[in-house]
């Protein structure tokens, strides 16, 4: 295991703790969003056995992939509000599932390649829903201070991390090409991730004390 992997194992940890022990207290979105933290703790596990035993991981990613894609299009539904924008993230995930089996079979074949175009497409996706959810926090304003509003920080971590993937991917494939040293690359990804687990760590609690906040309001 190296430093990069060490410290990501140990901020997903921190994270299912705090998920744990807030789990009473949050929202349906944000108790969807706790079971992101051992699902990805899982698909790690599982990558680093395949990449092990059979010299490539790429079905665990295209599973991860997609899993993980589900639970946040999940978390996002409980979280609008309109009628139409939940029938919308309901039929996009039902055409990503489809898409994914498509990309598994005939584009990226799951035991072989790496699943950059599922990425690429349920990354817009959740971009898309980031943009949305932020419309939707200024069209609906609460009494709550934005940096104390779990659903801010949850979504301000989907739109980063989404939006970087899309520079790690490209700089990936750049960099592979021209066969230049992948440290930077190596770190920049892990660096992303670091990013997404901290802001979800905080997404919990604050989504937690909001809940004491309207108890004893």
């Amino acid at each position: 295991m190296t430093i990069q992997e060490a410290i990501d194992f140990v901020l997903l940890v921190i994270v299912l703790i705090i998920g744990i022990v807030c789990y009473t207290k949050l929202t349906k979105a944000f108790r969807v969003l706790t079971f992101t933290i051992p699902v990805t703790l899982l698909f790690d596990s599982l990558s680093k056995l395949s990449a092990h035993l059979y010299k490539t991981n790429a079905l665990v990613l295209h599973l991860e992939c997609l899993a993980l894609y589900i639970l946040y299009a999940m978390v996002y539904y409980h979280l609008f509000r309109r009628k139409k924008i939940k029938k919308f993230t309901f039929a996009s995930t039902i055409a990503i599932v489809v898409f994914a089996v498509i990309n598994a079979i005939f584009l990226q074949p799951l035991n072989r390649i790496f699943p950059s175009y599922l990425y690429i497409v349920s990354n817009t996706m959740l971009v898309i829903f980031s943009v949305l959810l932020f419309r939707q926090m200024l069209l609906f304003p609460t009494s709550i201070n934005i940096t104390s509003q779990g659903i801010f920080w949850f979504n301000t971590s989907m739109l980063f991390f989404s939006t970087t993937m899309f520079l790690n991917l490209a700089l990936t494939n750049y960099w592979a090409e021209h066969k230049y040293r992948s440290d930077m690359i190596y770190d920049f990804w892990y660096a992303s991730y670091y990013i997404l687990n901290i802001l979800t760590g905080v997404a919990l609690i604050c989504n937690r004390k909001e809940d004491g906040r309207k108890m004893t309001a």
